[in-house]
């Protein structure tokens, strides 16, 4: 058992804080120096480390080797002295600690080594079977299953079904793009639509079929147009001629009557006794005369002006009965059939509908096609589960061993209080790990699942050839447990440690340290470094980054 303890010293000030003091980057450099990516913003490739080479005795085999890695040179790595590429490194950790061939079906070394060496700020202490916050469920079918010596060829075949899922569900998204203007749409709307526009086509056939062409369709129509327009004029013109003509006959009329009678001033003055020279007398005649004279004229005047009037009017019928016939004529050619352009925009229409029709029957195709899929790929995933279901049944003795591991871990923490069981259940995505302990809605009891979780892994796979002989915790796993609990775990990680022939790494914070010594735990331990809270010394590499 190795423990790393962060101690507070007295001259420590109270704001200073030992979550800085290098627990995790102690962690990270193990992990920089088993092949992790070191990206720019890795601690090791700050400016005030990046020249400094870190160092790692291992023992593979038979055999210890060095391995020495800087931050200025990420993609390398000195094993013994001689220069290997980062990923020839990790090729070689993965047949030495893990035993892997090569074979495509096999996780690669990374997603292994994720789970011996958790990282906090990804999430990793979240859940015991996920190693990154935002890792697919999925992902880690595949370590853990080659970790408790699971069948990968089943997980191959499920992580295919899960592939042509997840393409047919983009397909699906991408159709209903609006902005690509691919929406499938309903089955049923796109059967109606179809049925719909057939009824236009068999319209459109028949209009067609019964279509005369007739020639100077456009002559006959402006002609048609042409005659309209004068049949209006005409009328008009008959309106205005008519009043006229009424007119006329009104002011002759009128003429028929009584003209004035100049006799009555002649009477006026005989009774007044006064007789009228002859001289006004024969003015009077004359008078009567001259307008007698004037009235002959205008009602000549008049009737000639009906005359003319009525001779105009007559000509005018002629023209408008011979016009109105025209048009009729015109208008029997016009509705016998439809101009050539009339034709081909119709053939176009009919094109058009037809060219739809197409697009909607390869849209009902497609969405058959992926229903038919979808059905497929349904049918493929439960006869995957049962398959699953099939394989841990025939591996019942090994599953309940794997079990019985995990349970006895938490018995060791918590006694009979709290029943513990690691189950693996089928699922069509392979196989599901639930480590559970009874309460375990608190933050304590679920990090202690944790625990377990990971030490049974650990020994399974070690057991196996199928994994290191270590494993590394970080303090956070620790930060909510209880002192009894934290000692339990303590001691049963030395005691397996001692009885598996591995080394169990940990940080801790000498507070939780001291809590779990008060309640008894006394096993031995290597102090594999000792921080401190000093501002500029105390920290894992000796000085405070800003």
């Amino acid at each position: 058992m190795n423990i790393v303890i962060a101690k507070r010293t007295k001259s420590a000030k109270r704001q200073d804080s030992r979550n800085a003091v290098g627990k995790t980057s102690f962690i990270r450099t193990l992990d920089f120096l088993l092949g992790s990516d070191a990206r720019p913003n890795h601690i090791l490739r700050r400016p005030e480390l990046a020249e400094a080479f870190f160092e790692l005795e291992l023992e593979m085999g038979d055999r210890v080797v060095k391995v020495r890695r800087t931050g200025a040179d990420p993609g390398s790595v000195e094993v013994d002295g001689v220069t290997f590429k980062t990923a020839a490194w990790r090729q070689t950790l993965g047949s030495q600690l893990f035993g892997l061939s090569g074979a495509a079906s096999e996780p690669s070394v990374r997603s292994l080594l994720a789970f011996y060496l958790r990282d906090v700020e990804n999430g990793a202490f979240e859940k015991a079977t996920e190693v990154h916050r935002k890792q697919a469920a999925a992902a880690s079918q595949s370590p853990l299953a080659y970790l408790f010596g699971l069948d990968l060829a089943l997980l191959d075949q499920a992580k295919e079904i899960a592939t042509a899922e997840k393409s047919l569900n983009e397909l699906r998204k991408a159709a209903n793009d609006p902005v690509l203007g691919m929406t499938l749409g309903k089955a049923q709307d796109i059967d109606a639509q179809i049925r719909t526009l057939g009824i236009q086509v068999a319209n459109l056939d028949r209009e067609l079929a019964d279509f005369r062409v007739v020639e100077q369709y456009s002559q006959h129509r402006a002609k048609a147009d042409e005659l309209s327009r004068a049949i209006r004029r005409l009328n008009d013109s008959l309106v205005m001629e008519e009043r006229r003509l009424g007119d006329v006959e009104t002011a002759i009329n009128q003429e028929d009557e009584a003209q004035p009678d100049h006799s009555y001033v002649q009477q006026m003055y005989e009774q007044l006794q006064i007789t009228l020279p002859e001289g006004v007398i024969r003015r009077f005649d004359e008078v009567a005369a001259f307008h007698q004279s004037v009235v002959e004229n205008r009602r000549r005047y008049l009737e000639g002006e009906r005359a003319v009037l009525i001779d105009s009017l007559n000509k005018k019928r002629e023209e408008l009965s011979l016009a109105d016939s025209q048009r009729s004529e015109v208008m029997r050619i016009l509705e016998a059939g439809g101009a050539l352009e009339t034709y081909k925009e119709l053939q176009l229409e009919l094109v058009k509908v037809r060219t739809r029709i197409g697009e909607l029957q390869q849209r009902r195709e497609t969405i058959d096609k992926w229903e038919n899929a979808n059905r497929h790929l349904q049918l493929r995933s439960a006869e995957m589960e049962l398959r699953f279901s099939m394989d841990l049944n025939d591996r019942r003795v090994q599953i309940d061993e794997i079990a019985q591991l995990y349970s006895s871990y938490a018995y060791e923490i918590y006694g009979s209080d709290r029943p513990a069981a690691l189950s693996v259940e089928p699922s069509k995505a392979g196989y599901n790990f639930v480590p559970t302990i009874g309460g375990d809605r608190s933050e304590g009891v679920k990090s202690m699942a944790l625990f377990c979780f990971d030490l049974t892994m650990a020994v399974t796979a070690c057991r196996s050839g199928r994994g290191p002989d270590f494993l590394v915790h970080d303090s956070h796993l620790y930060s909510d447990v209880e002192g009894r609990q934290m000692a339990s775990a303590l001691t049963l990680a030395a005691g397996v440690a001692e009885r598996e022939g591995m080394q169990y790494v940990v940080t801790l914070n000498s507070d939780d340290f001291k809590k779990a010594e008060d309640e008894g735990f006394s096993a031995e331990f290597h102090e594999s470094a000792q921080l401190t809270d000093a501002y500029d010394s105390g920290g894992l590499f000796g000085m405070r980054f800003h």
